[in-house]
């Protein structure tokens, strides 16, 4: 394509918070006109073809307390690549709140080191596939000292047959990170025949005194959650929007921005709008 017809941009962000700091940082990004819909998948057309690759960079002092919410509703054509790398002082507090919605084409590559003891690191997030969209997440968390935390929930929702949903998901307990406490979880939802999800969470543990969990679940709505909806007589299409949108809320309520929250709900349901989510039969699944 032409340069009339594709743009690219290499936004870095560089965050230094000091020592017993607090903040809060905010990243959103999407199409600067609204999209059209997509018509078939393999081209994306609509909504503008443009690419972004993008580092944020983190470094918290000593009992910094740093909040970071990341949100993705890039046009339908767009392919979006970036890293999210966070270094943690003793004491500090790191949370991360993704949701990705948007583009043919997604990756986030996240890597976050614990430099201290008493460390806490959360990461949530959150991402729907739709028609012929990809969103690739790579997670990295090191812990190397005592009395460590960290929590992650990843959740991904395939939602027509040529979506996908990637997550490799890596923490790794160190032999001076005793008594840590750490839990992983995947959930996948998918919704129609043929939705693909590739997921390999990985919990390493070199540590032995340690709480540390993890697990991964891939599968379609749940039949007695579908019967519950039914014998209150709601219709089996409207049960499972309400149940998948329920899905992702679990995550998106800790953007902690109402109109940040309703835009991604919006941009949810009308991915949803656009598949057959009526289906019974769910995809595949690589793990």
């Amino acid at each position: 394509r032409g340069a009339a017809q594709l743009s690219g941009s290499a936004p870095r962000l560089l965050l230094v918070a000091g020592d017993d700091s607090a903040c809060e940082l905010v990243e959103e990004f999407c199409a600067a006109v609204a999209p059209a819909p997509a018509p078939a998948a393999a081209g994306r057309a609509g909504g503008g073809h443009y690419f972004v690759c993008g580092v944020s960079e983190l470094l918290l002092g000593e009992r910094a307390d740093v909040r970071h919410a990341y949100v993705q509703r890039d046009g339908p054509g767009a392919v979006h690549m970036r890293s999210t790398l966070v270094a943690q002082g003793a004491g500090s507090s790191y949370a991360l709140t993704e949701a990705r919605v948007g583009g043919a084409l997604s990756r986030h590559d996240v890597a976050v080191a614990q430099l201290g003891a008493e460390t806490h690191s959360a990461m949530r997030h959150f991402v729907i596939a739709g028609e012929g969209q990809l969103h690739d997440l790579h997670t990295k968390l090191t812990l190397n000292h005592p009395r460590g935390e960290a929590q992650q929930l990843h959740k991904c929702i395939v939602a027509h047959a040529t979506g996908r949903g990637v997550f490799d998901g890596n923490v790794k307990v160190n032999k001076a990170a005793q008594q840590t406490d750490a839990k992983q979880l995947s959930r996948n939802l998918l919704l129609v025949p043929r939705a693909t999800v590739n997921v390999k969470p990985n919990l390493q543990i070199i540590a032995d005194d340690v709480k540390c969990t993890h697990g991964c679940t891939v599968s379609d709505l749940r039949d007695e959650e579908l019967f519950y909806f039914r014998t209150r007589g709601i219709d089996a299409e409207t049960a499972r929007r309400a149940l998948v949108v329920s899905f992702g809320a679990e995550v998106m309520q800790h953007l902690g921005h109402a109109a940040l929250l309703k835009r991604m709900q919006g941009a949810v349901s009308e991915t949803l709008l656009q598949a057959d989510i009526g289906a019974v039969d769910g995809g595949t699944v690589d793990a």
